[in-house]
């Protein structure tokens, strides 16, 4: 009996031998089938990712052209506008510098002394014949000038600011 289950025994071992060889024969085809496959899949998705990463540098080299052009442009523009800005700043200036050497005078109404109420002047034919003038203090001929320039200054900021943000409007559309 023992002999019998030895035997037994010998033969099922055999049997359970060739059933591992065979799970792992079969483990091992599909390991290397499910490696084969991811490796394929992988090298498909890189191909992918390079073909897109070539597309945003192509994108990137392009736009970095572009800013460097209008960069260009704009320093030029906005150069333009510094140095206009100076050369009429000077011009304001000796105009301002000119006013200030001369006497202001205005139009006056003569009165009829009565309320203060103006009436028609007297004129002697000339306009702005000394006798119809008079001239204004030091103070108020210094507010005027103060005033004129400070209204060509906000002339020239906006001609300037405008000079700067019309280009950037056509880029925009």
């Amino acid at each position: 009996m023992y002999l019998a289950l030895i035997k037994g025994f010998l033969i099922a071992k055999k049997a359970w031998i060739k059933y591992a060889l065979i799970a792992i024969l079969t483990v091992s085809v599909l390991a290397y089938v499910y490696g084969a496959g991811k490796r394929s899949e992988r090298s498909e998705w890189l191909e992918q990712e390079q073909e897109f990463l070539a597309k945003q540098s192509a994108i990137k080299e392009e736009n970095d052209k572009r800013i460097k052009e209008n960069r260009e442009k704009y320093d030029q523009i906005l150069l333009g506008v510094i140095s206009n800005y100076e050369k009429e700043q000077k011009e304001l200036n000796d105009r301002i510098a000119e006013l200030s050497n001369k006497r202001m005078y205005i139009t006056a109404a003569k009165s009829s002394g009565c309320n203060g109420v103006p009436t028609e002047t007297q004129s002697t034919g000339e306009p702005d014949s000394p006798a119809d003038r008079v001239e204004l203090s030091g103070k108020n001929a210094e507010d005027i000038r103060n005033d004129y320039g400070t209204a060509q200054r906000l002339v020239e900021q906006y001609e300037n600011l405008r000079a700067v943000c019309l280009p950037l409007v056509e880029v925009v559309e």
